[in-house]
């Protein structure tokens, strides 16, 4: 075998190399981490807000993981007048694991949801609110096994 052979070898197998990683990188899915990205960012210092104020809450929002169910308490005086309540259960994986509910007013302020209609994995559990014009934000991280 020469070398002009050799070096068609070569420079055949480089090119098959190469569109092998070209054809297998366009089979990936690939997902942003939040759509509406630069919107969200725009609304950034409502969050900030949020944050403080449910952090000067007298009772604060707690989360708790429990073995079958995921526990969201808010102050019963609270959580009988909120207003746009909702929990996001943001999966960071997969945004097809995610799940958006919504938060009523409760008297008791208690509000429960079961681990087993969630996929197995990491998620951040953001709760926000309005309460007298005033916007409530807190998250937690929550793995379900």
């Amino acid at each position: 075998m020469g070398w002009g052979t050799r070096i068609f070898i070569a420079y055949a197998a480089g090119v098959c190399f190469i569109l092998y990683f070209v054809v297998r990188s366009m089979m990936l899915t690939t997902e942003m981490a939040e759509e509406n990205y630069y919107e969200k960012e725009l609304t950034f210092n409502s969050h900030i807000e949020g944050v403080s104020n449910a952090n000067n809450l007298s009772q604060q929002i707690s989360i708790t993981d429990n073995p079958e169910l995921i526990e969201v308490v808010i102050d019963s005086a609270t959580a009988s007048g909120l207003v746009n309540g909702l929990i996001h259960f943001y999966n960071p994986a997969s945004e097809k694991a995610d799940k958006k509910i919504v938060l009523k007013e409760s008297l008791s302020g208690k509000y429960f949801f079961r681990k087993n209609l969630f996929a197995k994995g990491k998620y951040i559990v953001r709760v926000s609110f309005d309460y007298q014009q005033k916007p409530y934000f807190t998250e937690q991280v929550v793995f379900i096994k």
